[in-house]
């Protein structure tokens, strides 16, 4: 019998590019994004070295913009990378490259010293980006003082009530509400860090999944975080929706998607795991 992890896998190896690195949809070129994910999920070594090949001088992965460069893969990198120079390197990249500070305002109120992550370099801090570093350093890194930052960044742009938006709380006087991605993304990377902030997230994230228009990336993402929290009721339901949707649609051919559906589904959900 085909299990969703097979029939992820399978669906995510018919990304994989002759460099051994895998892209977003089918004849598209590798990236760090599906490509680090492809190696927490598969436990490929082919992916970890066209990851190796492909970081900058820097320590980063990332994508050119324009004027700006979207360095927001090299959390997963780092958690994907076997220990060794290049997951050091990442780390350090992590741990020195943060967000941009933005003071706040009547219109936007936040904590201004509350400092993540960003999606481009230079540029403010997101609920992503964010979680993925802090994720990042908590496994590879757990003595990092950038931990704590990370922290403060998500408790800081909690939603109201909470669970996690793309990024702040309150805009225009108008609260913000969460959605399921980020929530979960962001529940991953908190777990046991703060107990009451992880309460009021998954608390939300239990009755959010069922409820809004989610796609395979949100509801895989969903059964990564409640399988680390070891939630086995809300685990078996989002299990069952995942299962279906990838029987159903393939995930759409997206290599993220359906990494994030294998790493849920399988043994590479360990990587995950903080000590």
């Amino acid at each position: 019998m085909t299990t969703t992890f097979d029939a992820s896998a399978a669906l995510l190896e018919a990304l994989r590019n002759p460099d051994g690195g895998f892209g977003v949809r089918a004849s598209q070129p590798s990236e760090a994004e599906p490509t680090a994910l492809a190696a927490l999920a598969l436990d490929d070594e082919g992916a970890r070295a066209w990851l190796a090949g492909a970081q900058a001088g820097d320590g980063s992965f990332g994508l050119n913009a324009g004027p700006y460069r979207n360095d927001a893969a090299t959390g997963l990198a780092a958690l994907a990378l076997d220990p060794g120079p290049e997951r050091e390197r990442a780390l350090d990249y992590l741990e020195r490259t943060r967000a941009a500070r933005v003071e706040a305002s009547d219109a936007v109120p936040m904590d201004a010293d509350a400092i993540g992550w960003a999606w481009a370099t230079g540029t403010a801090s997101w609920t992503e980006p964010t979680a993925r570093a802090l994720l990042a350093l908590r496994v590879g890194r757990p003595s990092s003082s950038a931990i704590a930052d990370g922290v403060a960044l998500l408790r800081d742009r909690e939603a109201v009530g909470g669970g996690w938006n793309y990024g702040n709380r309150t805009v225009l006087g108008e609260d913000l509400p969460p959605f399921v991605q980020t929530t979960a993304i962001a529940l991953i990377a908190l777990r046991g860090a703060d107990a009451e902030l992880e309460a009021r997230g998954t608390d939300t994230l239990r009755g959010l999944w069922r409820t809004e228009s989610a796609g395979g990336l949100s509801v895989a993402t969903t059964l990564a975080a409640f399988r680390l929290a070891a939630d086995d009721a809300e685990s078996d339901a989002a299990a069952l929706v995942l299962d279906e949707l990838v029987a159903q649609t393939g995930l759409l051919g997206d290599g993220v998607a359906l990494a994030w559906s294998a790493l849920a589904t399988g043994e590479g959900l360990r990587h995950l795991e903080v000590a």
